[in-house]
């Protein structure tokens, strides 16, 4: 018998030691530049080696160059740019670039055919403001042997997301133009390719670049009444629209005056919001009422009604058949407490089955980040608002841990306040000068978060958490809303784990759409890279892809 436990323990042992690993690599990108003659039978390459997710360049790595049956390597630059010089035959040219990966990074390849004996041309595409807007105006410029020269470059669009392409229009380079959210089907992150065809004397030429077309929101705001009794109800509705008069529905809704939350929600469906709270939360006195709305959305800006006063009157003295009622109520419901403490139905109820028992964990709360400013002592609120500093810990709301050198930046009109939080989160900004600043906290691999401060105030700025969600956990928050239908049990979603959740999703039949937003989730969230914000958008519209793929089947 003893000679047998130890065998079992071995072969177990060697189960869990086979396990299998799984290495999230990221995706990459080649592209050509420029093929130049330098005479005597050779030219010169140039591209470059891109992260296909995020477009930043991918340094020291190793860029394997074939033209026609010649071959040689080259080192990519920090930016991830390369160049080689290699010997060439005359004609057209088959090109070749090949980047055969490594630990982190899957390989990619590139194939074109060029004339080295011609002209190399280059493009490049400038937005005009540098940030992109809700309509950028656009120009492509052209040169070759390092002089502006006008061709016909033919433009196409599409989305981020989709490597398909439609055609736009064509124009002259150095023709500026404007892109409208109609030309390029609203608003979103879009890819525009710039395209020369070449010609008998020069080389085709390609540019590329992304955009991001914002549109702007409007929040329109109504109350009930704009004076109150300190025991009324304050009753607040409006709508969300875009700058298209569309809708805006599921954005985020706050309720404040000043710099303090009274409610939070979201919009329906059709972009209304309806808020209902005590006047005795908002106090005696006046107040400036007025409702925040963020979309949740980097191409849907947020916006805010126009605020409007409101008096609370002074409270009224409670009838003593009142406070007899309320004694009353509190005995019964005393008296309910210790009774729901016994559970004396349990005996009478039949034992579910475990498989059946929910998990406490079945419903999870859409994690948020953002401001959780602190309770001022009682003599800190009987004083006029004195205290000109900004301090507190900038936290990974998940993991409730610190996180180091998070960037705090406040701006009020032409006066820029930053700092930089220390290694166990904090940070203190002292002698602001008085008014509405705005804040801005952001650290790599998280969500920036954006908020008011109200200088002077009585103490609530002092001590504050910032609570910053991580990106792979915002994409895996969007990705619920395609993934969870697969799931056996919507339940599930909250006792399963991300990695199981993943696993199963790829184990069925999945739709083209779907399996793309997988593939790109699992980058994301399992990758030992930090996710840049840039990603969310993406992230959005692949979610939208794979509902929309999903409804003509309902």
């Amino acid at each position: 018998m003893r000679l047998t436990a130890l065998t079992i323990v071995t072969v177990i042992a060697a189960s869990v030691a086979a396990a299998p690993t799984i290495d999230i690599r990221a995706k990459t990108q080649l592209a050509l530049e420029k093929v130049a003659s330098r005479g005597e039978g050779v030219a010169e390459v140039s591209g470059q080696l891109v992260d296909r997710l995020t477009g930043d360049g991918l340094g020291g790595q190793t860029v394997n160059i074939r033209v026609g049956t010649m071959d040689v390597s080259a080192s990519t630059q920090p930016d991830g740019r390369f160049r080689a010089v290699i010997a060439v035959e005359p004609g057209p040219q088959p090109i070749e670039l090949t980047f055969t990966g490594g630990a982190l990074l899957e390989g990619s390849t590139q194939m074109t055919v060029a004339d080295p004996s011609r002209v190399a041309v280059s493009l490049a595409i400038f937005v005009d403001p540098l940030v992109s807007g809700p309509d950028p105006q656009l120009r492509v410029n052209a040169s070759a042997d390092g002089k502006d020269i006008k061709v016909e470059v033919a433009l196409e669009i599409g989305t981020a997301i989709d490597p398909a392409l439609k055609p736009l229009r064509t124009i002259e380079s150095g023709t500026d133009f404007v892109l409208t959210r109609a030309l390029a089907g609203g608003a979103g992150t879009r890819r525009l390719r710039a395209t020369f065809a070449g010609d008998s004397t020069r080389q085709a030429a390609t540019a590329e670049v992304t955009l991001e077309l914002t549109a702007p929101t409007q929040t329109t705001m109504e109350l009930s009444a704009t004076e109150l009794a300190y025991e009324d109800d304050l009753v607040v509705t409006g709508q969300v629209t875009d700058a298209d008069g569309q809708p805006v529905g599921r954005a985020a809704v706050t309720l404040v005056t000043g710099d303090r939350r009274l409610a939070q929600g979201a919009t329906a469906a059709g972009g209304s919001y309806r808020f209902e709270i005590e006047a005795e939360i908002i106090g005696q006195g006046q107040f400036g009422i007025k409702v925040l709305a963020d979309p949740g959305s980097t191409f849907v800006k947020a916006s805010e009604a126009n605020p409007v006063v409101v008096r609370i009157a002074a409270p009224q003295p409670v009838p003593v058949s009142y406070t007899i009622a309320a004694f009353i109520a509190t005995l019964g419901a005393a008296g309910g407490f210790f009774l729901a403490r016994a559970k004396p139905w349990k005996k009478l109820r039949k034992k579910a089955p475990a498989a059946e028992v929910p998990s406490n964990n079945s419903e999870i709360e859409q994690i948020t980040g953002g401001l959780v400013a602190n309770k001022p002592t009682v003599m800190s609120t009987l004083r006029r608002p004195n205290d000109d500093g900004f301090s507190g810990v900038v936290r990974d709301t998940v993991r409730s841990r610190p996180v180091a050198d998070a960037v705090v930046f406040l701006v009020l009109g032409d006066v820029e306040r930053e700092i930089r939080a220390s290694s166990d989160g904090s940070f203190v900004l002292e002698k602001l000068e008085p008014g509405e600043w705005k804040a801005e906290v952001a650290a790599p691999g998280h969500v920036t978060e954006r908020f008011g401060v109200s200088i002077p105030h009585r103490g609530e700025l002092r001590g504050v958490r910032i609570d910053l969600v991580p990106v792979r956990e915002r994409v895996f928050q969007l990705y619920r809303r395609a993934a969870e239908p697969v799931l056996p049990e919507p339940r599930l979603w909250g006792i399963w784990s991300p990695r199981q959740i993943v696993d199963h999703v790829k184990s069925k039949r999945q739709s083209p759409a779907l399996a793309e937003l997988t593939d790109f989730v699992e980058e994301i969230y399992f990758s030992p890279r930090l996710a840049a914000e840039t990603v969310l958008p993406q992230a959005s519209e692949r979610v939208e892809r794979a509902l929309r793929e999903r409804r003509p089947a309902a």
